[in-house]
């Protein structure tokens, strides 16, 4: 996973932050190749959260 890819929410462990399974983010920066800095929207583009996830808890969207 690098910046500026789409990915997909695996761990409902953050909804409390407003995202939950399935939400799309995008890669922000790719802190160590496990962590990355993820960026959440809604359909605004206004940001819902950004913060480091483990790179375990995300899987790569294609075609969206």
């Amino acid at each position: 996973m690098k910046p500026f890819q789409k990915v997909r929410l695996l761990a409902d462990k953050y909804i409390d932050e407003g995202i939950k399974t399935g939400d799309i983010g995008v890669i922000l920066e790719d802190y160590d190749g496990e962590n990355f800095e993820v960026e959440f929207s809604d359909s605004s583009g206004n940001t819902i959260a950004l913060f480091a996830i483990p790179g375990k808890e995300l899987e790569l969207v294609y075609g969206e």
